[in-house]
């Protein structure tokens, strides 16, 4: 491992959260550069939930067997456990937080971990711009021994830069690959890409659910429209100033959108982007994000979420499946895989004690009938 290997991983981070390349190229090459079997990106709200899970190095079913067996549970995983206690930007392995004799009477290593071949990792929880909680993890085979000192240094080096890639990501949310990332859409923050004259280049699923209200933004043959006449002039003469070829505008330009209805006023921040070459977002001029409630759900998802015990993501499949949409349909809506929704189908039965699609329907539609 040497300093052109850290450069050009450190790129290849870079390159994902621009949309250049996927984020699995990315993370591969810090798997493969560290001796690991397993690398895994992934994220918890400030509940303890599990927000996206980007694993490269096993199969689908270990993938499977990983949920399956509590992984993403603090109370079960202990390493899940101390990246949440962790400190930002330190690395870490199992032998800082539990014991050899721990280990054997723990099930998950003594389970998933000995079954999956993983039994030693090195991980550093990552910083993030709220209460979420990042981690970088290389899981290691029994073969490849107890991580090295160099390897160890390296993944600390590395922690900054990487950090530095993914907070911004979560916060561009559009950027991160959907097709890898669990729920990714979590990580999305109201966040509008505008290209040239206002063209809507990429938007977030909570910018998008915000647009289809029409009030006070909203999305008119493919640009960005304010329904304010005042406003629209304020945002265009402000993408305008961010957007000038002369311009040196740094940081955010912030902007409010009165609207007679909404108290207080919707806020947001115009910031402009570094032009790029290439890549699906080389077009994309300025990134506009919304300032909206923590929390903000349909309707809908709310009774759902307060008579069923849903999470947001579970109440948003039910009421899609309430309304005709298929499961492949949801999958394709909410930008996440089709096993990712099976697996949440699966925990609605759960909660619900319902075993077909039929019956959940019939008991939650009383509960959607004006979230359509």
């Amino acid at each position: 491992m040497t300093n052109d290997d850290g450069d050009a991983i450190v790129e290849r981070f870079r390159a994902a959260a621009m949309g250049m390349i996927d984020w699995s190229d990315a993370l591969t090459a810090m798997t493969s550069v560290t001796r690991a079997r397993v690398g895994q990106l992934a994220a918890l709200d400030d509940r303890g939930n599990l927000m996206f899970s980007m694993v490269v190095g096993c199969s689908d079913d270990e993938q499977a067997a990983y949920f399956a067996a509590g992984g993403p549970d603090p109370a079960i995983n202990p390493r899940t456990r101390a990246l949440t206690m962790a400190r930002p930007l330190r690395c870490i392995t199992d032998n800082d937080f539990i014991t050899q004799p721990m280990r054997e009477r723990s099930a998950i290593y003594t389970g998933l971990f000995r079954e999956s071949d993983v039994p030693i990792c090195a991980m550093v929880r990552l910083e993030t711009a709220d209460d979420s909680c990042a981690a970088l993890g290389m899981h290691r085979s029994a073969s490849r021994g107890q991580v090295e000192p160099d390897e160890f240094r390296f993944i600390d080096a590395l922690a900054p830069a990487i950090s530095a890639v993914v907070k911004a990501s979560m916060t561009l949310g559009s950027s991160l690959n959907r097709t890898s990332l669990v729920t990714a859409e979590n990580l999305s923050g109201a966040a509008v890409l505008l290209g040239e004259s206002m063209t809507i280049v990429a938007v977030s699923p909570d910018a998008e659910r915000f647009l289809r209200r029409g009030d006070p933004l909203t999305m008119r043959r493919g640009r960005l429209f304010a329904t304010c006449r005042h406003a629209m002039a304020k945002v265009e003469r402000a993408f305008a100033c961010v957007t000038a070829d002369s311009a040196d505008w740094q940081g955010a330009m912030p902007l409010t959108f009165p609207d007679g209805g909404r108290s207080p006023p919707l806020t947001a921040d115009l910031c402009p982007l570094p032009r790029r070459t290439s890549g699906p977002l080389s077009g994309a001029r300025a990134l506009l994000v919304l300032r909206l409630p923590r929390g903000s759900t349909e309707p809908g998802d709310t009774r759902l979420m307060a008579v069923f015990g849903l999470t947001p993501s579970e109440a948003e499949v039910a009421r899609l499946l309430v309304t005709g949409v298929p499961l492949a349909g949801i999958a394709t809506r909410r930008r996440t895989s089709l096993a990712t929704v099976r697996s949440q189908l699966k925990s609605i039965f759960g909660k619900t004690g319902c075993n077909r699609q039929v019956d959940l329907s019939i008991l939650m539609l009383p509960y959607c009938g004006s979230a359509q």
